[in-house]
């Protein structure tokens, strides 16, 4: 015991010698915050220019390179340790330290990169994760070969036993402030999301996006991370000091080399990234609604796809067994040295994709046999970056997509020079509780050259906004949106009611048919019968049915122009004459042959359509048309320049279909 504590007090000396040389050269500087840019772009590229990750993101507009800047809490100085960490007492220098800063989105994302990675020596030892070991098990258990680091891996440095994705992501409700905890989480992002959401102070919103960032930003870190052969290899790697490998450092080569490329060639470096990420890594990134299943999917194609230079194993050409360096007992089932093609011309072992994994140098055999062992080179790193790199940034990207809330931005009405308008949250698995927006909503005036003309902002409360005293001049229009730390979300643009909702309306309809109830209600209307007479009527009913249902999926499938709505809404005074016109704005005429509607919406005079009523709303109208036991409701809604809405047809209560429709004004009357 005595030897033991007087072994820890000797190492802890040599550690305050030497330990910020050890750890400095892990890349995080530049390499990390490079990647995290690089996934930034791709979410940039996807999403800002019209092919969206998400359809939820079709009314976003992400300000993350330029236009707006973020005033937050940023590593001002690198270090080993934090100031208050119990771990640093007696070292008395080595400290990071932290400072206000002001960035815009994409530059706290791609910083957060680098800040995941200080302090340095406590981020060391989380920062990996095997997805082949069972789960709470998957942390860094490898002890370096370098004698001193691996001495002071057994008795100075206490193993956390957390790996790098339960580091990164943290757990939904967990909010310690211990200086051993991780204050930048996957999840407290998203709580710093959600109150700079719920958040009506400006500054403070500000305050809480900047945070929000850094945690994406850290979390991407870890994403990189799962794309890098030793992190999800359980293989340890401190850098060398002076170039001394035995004693006091065990580099991994893919890890130095790619910040060599970094260093000396940038440009290569971010070509890496332009190749094609794996199709099913692709797809499954895609579907995928968590940010643990993304990076467990990378962690998972990484380690069973790439080797490192201690983990390589298996039979080698010459049929010589060869054992992993590290943790020789628990080999990795891919890739192994007679699954892959040995190339004798550069002495490369080589994977069915074409990733040159390891090399060897036979020609040394018979001079210097050690030299026989297949390691990882430049060549090789490269090869592996060329694959790795796009599905890093595949990943990343995904990742983004699940940080930021589905909002929509909706004004539901306009009339009487009141504008009433709500912000809803739609629910997923990342953000299962739904959100009140509170806070400013813009309000933007345009003419009818689309430009605007005025600007006029108000609060939300609860989701919920509204403006009193707004009025329209003619051909003018009003969108509202949202900001929050670099993304907005806008309306669709709406006019007022008053100003003109005469004008020919068309657009699609999205119909569903209850084929049950539909035969049902047909023969009931037969009445009685003779059983003779009933088996013949009953098939004639059921074959109708069948083909009424086929030519509705036959519309559905572009028949006839596609399933399309197109109404008639008039001045009541020029068909006074033909239709029942006391107390109503407008008449309703449904111009479409094949949408499952009656023709005319509005009672005529001479009682043709006995049955049906049209209600005029302040901002829509709902139709009633009965015959007999079959009711169909229309209930529509004007917004600006579209009619959105729905019906259905019940026979004695029962729905026989039901459909939505979203039509454009394509004619002024």
């Amino acid at each position: 015991m005595k030897s033991t504590r007087t072994l820890r007090f000797t190492l802890s000396l040599l550690l305050g010698a030497f330990i910020l040389v050890i750890f400095a050269n892990y890349g995080n500087k530049k390499v990390h915050p490079d990647l995290n840019s690089l996934m930034v772009d791709a979410f940039l590229k996807q999403n800002n220019k019209g092919d969206f990750s998400s359809n939820d993101f079709k009314k976003y507009i992400f300000y993350f390179e330029k236009g707006v800047t973020l005033k937050g809490t940023a590593i001002i100085k690198d270090g080993l340790f934090s100031a208050g960490d119990v771990a640093a007492v007696g070292f008395g220098y080595g400290y990071s330290d932290e400072g206000s800063a002001t960035m815009t989105p994409k530059q706290w994302i791609s910083d957060g990169g680098y800040s995941a990675d200080v302090p340095e020596v406590p981020a060391s030892l989380r920062h990996f994760y095997d997805p082949t070991r069972p789960t709470g098990d998957r942390y860094l258990t490898d002890i370096t070969n370098a004698r001193i680091m691996g001495s002071l891996q057994k008795y100075v440095f206490t193993n956390p036993r957390i790996d790098g994705v339960e580091w990164a992501l943290g757990k939904p409700g967990e909010h310690s402030t211990s200086v051993q905890d991780h204050q930048y989480t996957w999840e407290r992002g998203k709580l710093w999301m959600q109150m700079a959401l719920k958040e009506s102070d400006e500054d403070k919103k500000e305050e809480y996006m900047a945070k929000a960032w850094r945690s994406l930003g850290e979390t991407l870190h870890m994403i990189a991370d799962n794309g890098c052969p030793p992190h999800v290899r359980n293989d340890a790697h401190p850098s060398p000091l002076w170039n001394n490998n035995t004693w006091f450092g065990n580099p991994d080569p893919y890890e130095e080399l790619i910040d060599v490329i970094r260093r000396d060639k940038p440009s290569e470096f971010a070509g890496f990234a332009n190749g094609i990420p794996d199709p099913d890594l692709k797809s499954q990134f895609t579907t995928m609604t968590r940010a643990e299943e993304i990076a467990n999917t990378l962690a998972v194609f990484t380690n069973s796809n790439f080797v490192t230079s201690e983990t390589i194993s298996g039979t080698d050409r010459y049929g010589n067994p060869k054992r992993q360096v590290t943790h020789p007992d628990y080999p990795y089932a891919s890739p192994i040295l007679q699954n892959l093609t040995y190339n004798e011309n550069d002495y490369s072992y080589n994977s069915g994709s074409g990733v040159k994994e390891c090399v060897d140098h036979y020609y040394f055999a018979k001079v210097i046999p050690k030299m026989c062992d297949p390691y990882v080179d430049m060549e090789c790193v490269k090869s592996q970056a060329r694959v790795l790199f796009p599905n890093i940034v595949e990943a990343g990207k995904n990742v983004i997509k699940l940080f930021i809330p589905k909002l929509s931005v909706e004004i539901v009405s306009l009339d009487k020079n009141v504008l009433k308008g709500e912000i809803k949250h739609k629910t997923d698995a990342e953000y299962p509780a739904e959100m009140k927006y509170k806070g400013e909503v813009i309000l933007i005036i345009k003419d009818k050259n689309n430009r605007e003309v005025d600007k006029i902002k108000v609060k939300a409360k609860d989701g919920k906004f509204e403006e009193s005293g707004l009025k329209l001049a003619k051909e003018e229009k009003v969108l509202a949106k949202i900001e929050f730390g670099g993304v907005s979300v806008e309306s669709s643009e709406m006019m007022g009611v008053s100003d003109n909702v005469f004008g020919i309306y068309e657009g699609k309809y999205s119909i569903e048919i209850n084929e049950a109830n539909l035969l049902q209600a047909r023969l009931n209307e037969l009445g009685p019968q003779t059983p003779e007479m009933k088996e013949i009527t009953d098939g004639i009913t059921r074959h109708s049915v069948k083909i009424f249902i086929s030519d509705v999926n036959w519309i559905k499938g572009g028949a006839q122009g596609g399933p399309i709505v197109k109404f008639e809404i008039g001045r009541t005074r020029s068909m006074e004459n033909y239709y029942e016109t006391a107390g109503l704005k407008y008449y309703v005429y449904n111009l479409s042959n094949t949408a499952f509607i009656p023709k005319f919406l509005t009672p005529l005079r001479d009682k043709s359509n006995a049955g049906t009523t049209l209600k005029c709303l302040s901002n829509g109208f709902v139709v009633t048309s009965v015959k007999g036991k079959e009711i169909t409701t229309i209930i529509a809604t004007f917004k600006g320049n579209e009619l959105v809405g729905d019906y259905n047809t019940t026979y004695g209560g029962k729905v026989l279909w039901s459909a939505t429709f979203s039509a454009r004004k394509i004619v002024d009357m």
